[in-house]
């Protein structure tokens, strides 16, 4: 089952912040958060949320009122990278496997087509999370680049994993 994918808004800052909390506690080896380094307050998210440009995009899944998943995507704003566009995405674990990871990537690969100056979806990914690396190629992203050992875990290191996707 698939939850309700919409904009962020400003009102769900509270629940941002609560399912970053979530995410960054069941997935210490996966994901790298903000939160790993220092606490992020409300007043932060709701900036955060606030900046999002007219070709970013910021979308949340929830469940109700509770935010249970969320995708920011940005565009590069520098001139020569101004046609790439690049994505996060966290699912609290309750919630996974229920098409709501894919329903996310693939609205924001909509919104990305959509978009006039977006050429190219690019993504970073733990080498050591081939799920999420098997659901991206399945939706047409292929990998570019692996820095050996480029992260660092409590018990050894993992690699970065850049994949992209040319828009058609």
């Amino acid at each position: 089952m698939a939850y309700e994918i919409r904009e962020m808004r400003i009102s769900d800052a509270k629940s941002i912040v609560r399912h970053k909390h979530i995410v960054t506690e069941a997935y210490p080896d996966i994901l790298a958060t903000a939160i790993e380094n220092r606490e992020i307050t409300v007043e932060e998210e709701e900036a955060t949320i606030k900046s999002l440009g007219t070709n970013d995009l910021g979308i949340v899944a929830v469940d109700g009122d509770t935010v249970i998943g969320m995708l920011n995507m940005r565009q590069d704003h520098r001139k020569k990278f101004e046609h790439i566009a690049q994505f996060g995405i966290s699912l609290q674990p309750d919630y996974t496997g229920s098409g709501t990871g894919t329903a996310m990537i693939e609205r924001a690969l909509e919104f990305a087509k959509a978009n006039d100056i977006i050429e190219k979806v690019i993504l970073t990914v733990f080498s050591n999370n081939p799920g999420a690396i098997k659901l991206y190629e399945k939706l047409g992203f292929k990998e570019e680049a692996v820095l050996k050992n480029q992260v660092k875990l409590k018990e050894g290191y993992t690699n970065l994993v850049y994949m992209s996707n040319f828009l058609e």
